[in-house]
């Protein structure tokens, strides 16, 4: 005969239920006043959606700035560095504004949102300053690429991939729009008349409102891209639409470079469309086996190589400007002028010693690696290198989160704008388009692999078969518990 548990609930009066059902009914409606006291004097930015919409204005303002650049500095002279204090001054506002939208005065660690790459990059960059030809140049220039960096990788974090995609999406197709409207109703701003420095060969190429044909070709290309890989959401009208009308007006911009360097990251990002985590081992294989062989080629044909770069009139007449550069180079090979003090920083200006003729108009080396070396020297260059180029690829390569679509856009943009730096130089040069568009490409990566473990990790991953981070594992088991 077993025991039954009595019902104290039911044996228990009609006066004390109701009087405990009152007290029940009582306690809920304090507890949902307290909350809604809570409601009323909660700040309002701190409501659910004012933060998102903050780091969406700041986003898009960041974008703003970087894709009118060639057209705000068109006029610029050169003379004192090229400084623009609405530039400067607009940038600080949109970083502050980011680091107000993620929160950044509760919890300051919520800055520290850039690899340590890049930061030791930006670091001896930074360091340079002590050395620079003109410091005060310097430091301003430092501050903005460090300023574009960091904001970049914020908000493309507190955005997350798929909302920044769609906003980077967006202002692609205005300004495309914004480049057709400038050649067909305004020729002269949109359609190159001739060049400043007296050259007839742009004549008649567009530049719509980018101020020169090579960042509308650049931009073409990305544009291209962006409405290529991971589009599948948008209608195929549109799609086809623009990618039409950026292949149509890279075209007409006749940008060499732009062309070339975009056939070869687009067959790229098609082919890692059907790359799979589990060939990341073969696949750098071949990188190596690649490198190696060209590093054989390049000492087969060394002299061939020599006379080409000693023609004036190869790539256009670059290998002057690259001539008087590497003359620099050898008379000061382990520091460098200093970053950003090699050109427009007035009369000091190394060029002028250096080069001859034509190319003390020029303000850039046309190959953003060689810019790079003559200003922090070949440890500065190895720096950048291994934040911008070998640790991107190795997580590319060694996260399974990269494959497909999204990866394929990251692959194409990433060797694109490495690619580019080849014959232009936008490398670590401030909120140049194709240094803002490589933090971007970036910052993507970051964020799709932020729960996978980091690039020494994931090395030691492969050799153990393990994919996925110890902390990752941990959350993940906990979840399941709970």
């Amino acid at each position: 005969m077993t025991e039954e548990t009595p019902d104290f609930e039911a044996q228990a009066s009609p006066e004390i239920t109701t009087a405990s059902g009152k007290i029940r009914r009582r306690v809920r409606r304090q507890r949902k006043g307290s909350r809604s006291a809570r409601t009323l004097v909660q700040p309002v930015a701190d409501k659910p959606l004012i933060r998102p919409l903050l780091s969406e204005l700041a986003f898009v303002g960041l974008l703003v700035l970087a894709l009118t650049g060639p057209l705000m500095t068109f006029n610029e002279t050169g003379s004192e560095g090229g400084f623009s204090a609405l530039r400067q001054g607009g940038y600080l506002m949109i970083a502050a504004l980011a680091a107000f939208a993620i929160r950044a005065e509760r919890n300051l660690s919520r800055l520290l949102v850039i690899p340590w790459p890049l930061v030791a990059a930006l670091a001896f960059c930074l360091l340079s300053v002590a050395w620079a030809i003109e410091p005060s140049i310097a430091l301003r220039r430092v501050v903005l690429t460090s300023l574009v960096v960091w904001t970049t990788f914020a908000l493309v974090n507190a955005l997350g991939y798929d909302r920044s995609l769609f906003l980077v999406r967006a202002m692609l197709g205005v300004l495309l729009t914004a480049n057709f409207l400038a050649v067909y109703g305004d020729p002269g701003l949109g359609i190159h008349p001739v060049d400043i420095m007296g050259d007839d060969g742009l004549q008649g190429d567009w530049r719509g409102i980018m101020a020169h044909k090579n960042a509308a070709g650049l931009i073409s290309v990305l544009t291209i891209f962006y409405y290529v890989f991971d589009a599948a959401k948008i209608p195929i009208w549109i799609r086809g639409g623009v990618i039409a009308g950026a292949a149509f007006f890279l075209f007409n911009s006749a940008s060499k470079t732009s062309l070339a360097v975009g056939v070869v990251a687009l067959f790229l990002g098609l082919l890692f469309t059907r790359y799979k985590h589990a060939f990341r081992v073969r696949v750098l294989t071949i990188l190596l086996g690649m490198l190696g062989m060209g590093a054989i080629l390049q000492s087969v044909y060394a002299n061939q190589l020599q006379w080409t770069l000693n023609d004036p009139g190869a790539f256009t007449g670059r290998t002057v400007i690259w001539q008087a550069m590497w003359a620099y180079h050898r008379d000061n090979p382990l520091l460098g002028s200093g970053f950003g003090s090699f050109w427009n920083i007035g009369p000091n200006s190394p060029i002028y010693h250096y080069g001859r003729g034509w190319v003390f108009n020029v303000t850039q080396a046309h190959n953003g690696y060689l810019d790079l070396l003559v200003q922090i020297g070949p440890i500065g260059l190895a720096l950048v290198i291994f934040a911008v180029a070998i640790n991107p690829l190795l997580r590319l390569l060694g996260s399974p989160q990269t494959e497909g679509q999204s990866g394929a856009l990251i692959a194409a943009t990433l060797v694109f704008c490495l690619g580019h730096n080849l014959t232009e130089t936008t490398l670590f040069d401030r909120d140049s388009i194709g240094q803002v568009f490589l933090m971007l490409t970036l910052a993507s990566l970051w964020t799709l692999t932020r729960s996978s473990a980091d690039t020494s990790r994931d090395l030691l991953a492969w050799a153990n078969r393990q994919d996925v981070d110890a902390p990752a594992l941990k959350r993940f088991s906990l979840s399941q518990r709970s």
